[in-house]
């Protein structure tokens, strides 16, 4: 009995193992059983490794997820291959993407209505890997596309700026809302941040700052997946872990902040709190007292100048002309009144201060508050509607 319950024990093991190695030399894309060599590839979407066999592994590869393409996969136009997978949630359309990158427009302007808004002067368009090999094609050399998701560039006709967004066709849904997020705060930096301050920026802190936007655009929306991908790029050389860990500190508005007016060009991992230190321009309100010119000195013939002689009586002293926040409508979009002109979020113009005019934007429209910039001198201000 001993020796028949060893041999069923041996018999029964000997077609498990058969059959888990069966189904484990299964090819994962023509799913017959692999003969010779197995390779691993991973999918960039899901993170995990899948074993092909020979034949398949010189299939081309899918774009976006890279396991190799079988026949029910699609093949783009510019030569990029999708498997069927991936091919049900890419963006294909040049009018569906123009209308998903407006709906982040108005989901960015939503979520960080308390702090600014994002410029609406951006065109945006589409392009396809062809478009990519002309951008960064140098002459007389062999060349492969970058991994360009997304471009942005300024633009102007001599009086008005905008910028010209480009989206890759063929993302998947939830990746073209996060480039185009990502392109976004391109222009917000573009619009917000003074020229000597952009200067001194580093690249991968700016672009740590807009995958930043991304990453809280997608954690709004629990996409995680979309959140870990931003966190696998690499290519920010680690700023936006740098500045989500800052936000998650310290908050939205010191990140914006600092991008306006920090001390340093990038963040340093040993130093987030750094994040606090920023150095605005100062500026004045000091009015200058008037001045009068007094006779010519008979001995030299020298005219000075003399202060105007104090009044004889004690005034109280004169009011500096000030911002008023006169209204709020809440239309949609929402405006407000200053100084009895009207303005949307980011919109810009010129408003009466005592006998100047002087030139604002509006960041952003709060329940009972807006904030304002000063386009001279780049200081911002809390306007509050005044108590009942």
């Amino acid at each position: 009995m001993q020796i028949l319950g060893r041999c069923l024990f041996l018999i029964t093991l000997t077609v498990w193992l058969a059959t888990v190695a069966a189904a484990e030399d299964i090819c994962a894309i023509c799913g017959q059983p692999i003969v010779g060599p197995i390779y691993l590839v991973t999918d960039a979407v899901t993170g995990k490794s899948q074993m092909v066999c020979s034949n398949c592994l010189k299939l081309p590869r899918c774009f976006i997820c890279g396991l190799p393409v079988k026949d029910d996969g699609v093949e783009l136009p510019d030569g990029r291959h999708l498997c069927a997978r991936d091919a049900k949630t890419a963006v294909l359309n040049a009018d569906d993407a123009q209308q998903i990158a407006a709906g982040v427009h108005d989901d960015l302007d939503r979520l960080f209505a308390r702090f600014t808004a994002f410029p609406t002067n951006v065109d945006v368009d589409v392009l396809d890997r062809i478009d990519v090999d002309k951008l960064f094609q140098p002459d007389g050399h062999d060349f492969e596309s970058p991994d360009l998701l997304g471009c942005i560039a300024a633009k102007t006709n001599g009086v008005q700026k905008r910028y010209a967004m480009r989206l890759l066709t063929g993302l998947p849904l939830v990746e073209l809302k996060a480039t185009a997020a990502h392109e976004f705060s391109h222009a917000w930096v573009g619009e917000n941040v003074p020229p000597e301050r952009h200067a001194r920026l580093a690249r991968d802190a700016e672009e740590g700052f807009c995958e930043m936007v991304a990453y809280l655009l997608m954690d709004s929306q629990n996409e995680a997946a979309q959140k870990n991908f931003i966190l696998r790029n690499h290519y920010t050389r680690g700023q936006v872990e740098l500045f989500i860990a800052a936000e998650n500190n310290y908050g939205f508005d010191a990140i914006l902040d600092w991008m306006k007016f920090g001390t340093t060009g990038k963040l340093d991992k040993d130093h987030v709190e750094a994040i606090r230190d920023i150095s605005p321009p100062v500026a004045s309100n000091v009015v200058p007292g008037p001045t009068r010119i007094s006779k010519l000195d008979e001995s030299n013939d020298i005219a000075t100048n003399e202060p105007e002689p104090p009044p004889s009586s004690v005034s109280a002293p004169a009011t500096l002309p000030t911002f008023k926040l006169q209204g709020i409508i809440w239309s949609h979009p929402p405006l407000t009144i200053i100084n009895g002109c009207t303005f949307g979020v980011n919109d810009q113009g010129e408003v009466p201060l005592g006998k100047t005019n002087l030139a604002i934007r509006c960041l952003a429209i709060g329940k009972n508050s807006v904030r304002i910039q000063e386009m001279d001198s780049g200081r911002q201000q809390e306007l509050a509607l005044p108590a009942n």
